[in-house]
């Protein structure tokens, strides 16, 4: 048996609430008081996982190991953050891991792992390497089914400065019509335009609203603690893939859009019969069934299984790991698992519904057979 852990911690008051319902209502100033008062504690086991089985016969089970703070808090507390994030790497040994994967904060917190990687005994990994194949894999199967053809497409790539979106500019580009790279510093994006030259025509901009305008295909991965694309940001038909945790998408887009897809990227499905999640508070990653986990979950659990022994997805990722965690998630039997969106599951039937509906409202190449098609029914 190969044993991993997982560092997890809240992405917001919702989460922090299933872990302490006492917190509901209470001020959310008192609430983040109440946080960094924990922080005085060892982190603690959020969470217990079995049944992981490999097609090649390996089993693996793991913890999910909590630091009880927001996002914000790892922001204005970095240093707080980063001793936790050690802590919890040496408690993970102690307990018996062989490898340790940096979840949504614990990753931007620690510059990708770069920050703690001589503090530790273990091996680290930040899971953006799986990330990365499960965002662009998603993508293709998502912009096909509402009809959209890459090749002639916009794409937006949101944080592409980091190190999700940089990997996912450098796979994709020769894929594209055109790419727009967005980020908050012109310099870090003017880089990566080097590394693209000649690939595709590549736009840069710090403005997101603006950028987004014409968007066919959106991959957003910002390190941002709150939402940052909104209902009004997208053009109907557009297909948006959201890498981060938290989400860049706001909820109202789910809301108030139906003209468009938005869904999570790197959902997987994690091979075995009887995976199963032991929860020891009610927060369970808003995951279900309990087979299915963030792609950087994924990642750690396939990296066990295969008994790697160095630290992987450290700092900026490079297309060649995202290349070699593909081949051996084929290996192990780590799958794709199905487009969701704010945690429930999109059917093909919806995607039909949403193309149909986008097809009413724009103009776009795509939607024109099926925009005839409608109107002749009419």
């Amino acid at each position: 048996m190969r044993r991993f852990a997982f560092l997890i911690h809240p992405l917001d008051m919702e989460d922090v609430e299933s872990f302490e319902p006492g917190a509901k209502g209470r001020p959310p100033a008192l609430v983040k008081k109440v946080l960094l008062w924990m922080c005085e504690r060892p982190p603690f086991i959020g969470s217990f996982m079995t049944g992981v089985r490999s097609k090649t016969g390996r089993k693996a089970e793991g913890w999910f190991i909590t630091i009880p703070l927001l996002p914000e808090q790892m922001g204005a507390y970095p240093e707080l953050a980063k001793s936790k994030i050690v802590e919890a790497i040496n408690e993970a040994e102690e307990l018996g891991a062989s490898i340790v994967g940096l979840g949504a904060f614990t990753s931007v917190v620690t510059n990708g792992g770069l920050a703690i990687r001589d503090e530790v005994n273990i091996p680290v990994t930040t899971g953006n390497s799986y990330t990365v194949a499960a965002a662009i894999e998603g993508t293709k199967k998502a912009a096909k089914l509402m009809g959209i053809s890459l090749h002639k497409a916009k794409l937006v790539v949101v944080g592409a400065s980091g190190s999700i979106g940089r990997a996912c500019t450098e796979v994709l580009a020769p894929q594209v019509a055109r790419l727009v790279l967005v980020g908050r510093t012109r310099k870090a994006l003017e880089i990566q335009v080097a590394r693209l030259k000649g690939l595709t025509e590549v736009d840069i901009s710090t403005e997101i609203h603006q950028a987004l305008k014409g968007a066919d295909v959106v991959i957003t991965a910002s390190s941002d603690a709150k939402a940052i694309i909104t209902a009004d940001d997208l053009e109907p038909g557009t297909v948006v893939c959201d890498v981060a945790q938290p989400p860049d998408v706001s909820r109202s887009v789910l809301e108030e859009r139906d003209d468009v897809l938005v869904f999570e990227g790197g959902i997987i499905r994690i091979p075995g019969l009887r995976v199963k999640r032991k929860p020891q508070f009610a927060y369970d990653f808003r995951l279900k069934p309990d087979r299915y986990a963030y792609a950087c979950m994924a990642e750690t659990m396939i990296l066990c299984l295969e008994g790697v022994d160095g630290k992987f997805s450290l700092g900026g990722v490079k297309v060649g790991q995202v290349e070699k965690i593909s081949r051996l998630a084929e290996k192990h039997g780590f799958k794709i698992g199905g487009f969701r969106s704010f945690e429930k599951r999109i059917t093909r039937e919806q995607i039909r519904e949403i193309r149909r509906s986008a097809a009413k409202k724009s103009n776009k190449r795509w939607f024109y057979r099926l925009r005839r098609r409608i109107q002749y029914i009419r």
